[in-house]
């Protein structure tokens, strides 16, 4: 064969091939021909969606009431010794701790015997004892 007849049997092919995918294309999930059934959607899919939302919500919501993940209002008049983990917040001032804690809300650690923010999240970083004369709000384990 010849170059030029070999080139436009190229062309030719390259042209033909280009055809089918472009038809493939713009027919590829059109309103007659959709990939997916409406029917379906409405009916099967956003049903069985719905379900695994409801469930996956009512688990979450599950586990912030009650039990062990609530907050628990103490009044620490002698002072509440706290284990490992133990969140705090002070809900007034005058609160101090006997070992390290970690300030959650201003990102920092309040080292034994300095005063406690009211309103700050504080996560005892070891044992510890919380005293004052106020309002606590605690999660975790804990001993009057």
């Amino acid at each position: 064969m010849k170059k030029w007849q070999v080139l436009v049997l190229v062309l030719a092919v390259a042209l033909l091939a280009a055809g089918v995918g472009a038809y493939a294309a713009t027919n590829y999930g059109t309103q007659s021909d959709p990939l997916i059934a409406q029917s379906y959607l409405d009916e099967v899919l956003a049903p069985q969606l719905q379900r695994e939302f409801d469930a996956a919500l009512e688990e979450a919501v599950s586990g912030l009431e009650g039990g062990e993940s609530a907050f628990e209002s103490v009044t620490a008049s002698g002072g509440v010794s706290c284990a490992e983990g133990t969140e705090v917040i002070p809900l007034g001032e005058g609160a101090t701790a006997t070992g390290t804690m970690i300030d959650a809300t201003a990102g920092g650690i309040v080292n034994a015997g300095e005063a406690l923010s009211a309103n700050h999240l504080y996560l005892a970083a070891d044992d510890l004892t919380v005293s004052a004369a106020c309002e606590l709000l605690i999660r975790g384990d804990f001993a009057r």
